[in-house]
């Protein structure tokens, strides 16, 4: 590995770090002022609007974008071809979404749903205009310009949205906020960055970007539809409010899943890609780096969980509790999620995304019928420890899939997943033990987090999962002398 590729991965991983935590802190802040503002209601209406936005950018996306950045020799007809293809996808689906507006309106009975979809449609057709810059920015690893303005974008957006919500624009604060977050982001990359330089669609491009890109667009379609799924179900069959606490117990979830997912994932993915032909130093990469990957996911998991109730009461106040069941089961299984989408790394690196879209149609399987239970019996409970009971049984699948295609099986990444999953119970448990003989009620509890982070480590320590300082110091060594 060059030093100019070393630098540049280490920067990736600081700058994309950055970047993810800035745009998701100012996100926070600007859902936390709406959260006070709104109601679980209004909430609701975006929670059902946003399943029908994500699906459609998914199918937009194509997952072409990660082609280029896998691609090592894309040309800018490759970036053209994208480029094209995602705005006729868009524009189509835009259409759709405004055409079908009134029914699905109609079948949750809510009038406003109408106009709330046809406003927020449009975001898919600015979201195509940019694609192709991201992808470009990621794969020359331009983390730091890449954070700039999307830290910038969501802090513009957010300030429009708050002042619209204090203006009583009530669920149009939260819609215009997203569509002037996505015009701003656009700007600033076509500004900066260039717009296409080709209007051109070549066929024989497309069809080499395609066949990586067919199969993360359909498992990721399957997986963002199921994901999302819920807050249709609990808005049909349960509340629009039960929609709306579902919404903010995912968005709270989704702070420290994001950050560790987007900083990692992409710097990781760009940088293994490169080692891809050297099995020796990628085995040494990716054991390093899964190690204290899972450790930070396991703390930080078992830290959300356990002051679920203190975090909702204290950024969005007492009539959002009804969001911390939520929060607590989908926090849960984003500690096996994050596992998951560690090992589909591998499938991209290797360039075998069929494996990606065989094992969600296979785990979504599983997941529908989890569902269907939870309906029939209008059980919300049924629903949500399905979906968990559907994450837990994805890794253990992907894991052993990835494996295969290394054609190096072992055991001791799963071990490693159980032993940091056990200890972060372990943890809560001694954490709760605390507040009950201290006495430690409310607030107060925030007192037993110094003992949450002396026992994790300490029981990290005794059930051999790592030391710390050893893991640290060899991936730097490696880094430092590949």
């Amino acid at each position: 590995m060059s030093k100019a590729l070393k630098r540049d991965i280490v920067t990736g991983f600081f700058w994309s770090f950055i970047g993810q935590f800035g745009y998701m802190f100012v996100g926070l802040i600007a859902n936390i002022i709406l959260a006070r503002l709104l109601s679980p209601y209004e909430f609701g209406q975006i929670g059902i609007i946003m399943f029908f936005i994500v699906i459609a950018r998914v199918l937009t996306e194509s997952g072409l974008s990660g082609a280029l950045i896998r691609k090592k020799d894309a040309t800018e007809i490759d970036f053209s071809t994208v480029f094209v293809f995602n705005l006729g996808v868009s524009l189509t689906l835009m259409f759709l979404l405004i055409l079908f507006a009134g029914k699905i309106a109609a079948f949750y009975d809510d009038d406003e749903l109408k106009n709330i979809l046809i406003i927020t449609s449009f975001v898919l057709l600015i979201n195509a205009l940019q694609i192709t810059q991201n992808a470009r920015l990621v794969k020359k690893l331009k983390f730091k310009k890449k954070a700039s303005y999307e830290f910038i974008a969501i802090l513009i957006a957010s300030l429009i949205g708050i002042a619209l919500a204090f203006k009583g624009a009530g669920v149009w604060a939260i819609v215009i906020m997203q569509i002037s977050t996505a015009i701003i982001l656009t700007l600033l990359l076509w500004v900066f960055e260039g717009p296409i330089s080709n209007f051109y669609f070549s066929k024989s491009s497309f069809k080499g970007l395609y066949k990586f890109g067919v199969n993360t667009t359909l498992a990721s379609l399957l997986n963002t539809a199921f994901d999302n799924i819920y807050q249709l179900i609990l808005g049909k069959y349960f509340s629009i409010s039960q929609t709306g606490f579902f919404y903010q117990g995912k968005r709270l979830q989704e702070v420290p899943v994001k950050i560790i997912t987007s900083t990692t994932l992409g710097v990781v993915f760009s940088s293994l890609s490169n080692l891809q032909d050297d099995s020796k130093k990628f085995e040494n990469y990716y054991q390093r780096i899964i190690t204290l990957f899972t450790i930070a996911v396991g703390f930080i998991c078992l830290v959300v969980y356990f002051y679920a109730n203190n975090i909702i009461l204290i950024l969005y106040g007492e009539k959002w509790l009804g969001a911390v069941f939520y929060m607590q089961i989908l926090i849960v299984a984003s500690y096996f999620y994050m596992q998951e989408m560690f090992n589909r790394v591998i499938f991209k690196v290797f360039n075998k995304t069929e494996k990606i879209l065989y094992l969600e149609i296979i785990k979504k399987s599983i997941q529908a019928i989890s569902i269907f239970i939870g309906v029939v019996f209008k059980n919300i409970e049924i629903l949500l420890y399905g979906f968990l009971l559907t994450s837990i049984l994805s890794f253990f699948m992907n894991y052993n899939e990835s494996r295969k295609v290394q054609n190096n099986f072992s055991w001791h990444e799963i071990i490693l997943v159980i032993k940091v999953g056990m200890i972060s119970i372990f943890t809560v448990l001694i954490g709760n033990f605390v507040n009950r003989i201290m006495d430690l009620g409310g607030y107060q509890s925030f007192f037993a987090l110094p003992i949450l982070l002396l026992s994790f480590l300490i029981l990290i320590r005794i059930f051999k999962v790592s030391r710390l300082e050893n893991d640290i110091g060899t991936l730097l060594k490696l880094i430092k002398n590949d």
